[in-house]
């Protein structure tokens, strides 16, 4: 993670709650992390845009977001 010093603390936070408990959805990111829903889902979606975290769809039944940590080597 050499640039979590631009990510959000809301996103470092999504980030760490994901490397020890990932997979996870939004609503179960935001659980984990003590946020809301909708602040985890921003979480989410900036770790994404830095390539960081990726959605992983087809994990749960449920037609909800999955995401993990991308897999770039860290």
């Amino acid at each position: 993670m050499s640039e979590s010093g631009t990510l959000s603390c809301a996103a470092k936070l999504a980030h760490v709650v994901l490397d020890n408990c990932g997979p996870l959805s939004p609503a179960e990111v935001a659980e984990e992390a003590r946020l809301s829903e909708d602040t985890a889902s921003e979480a989410l979606a900036e770790l994404s845009e830095e390539g960081l975290a990726e959605c992983v769809c087809g994990l749960c039944e449920s037609r909800q977001q999955v995401y993990a940590l991308a897999d770039d080597g860290a």
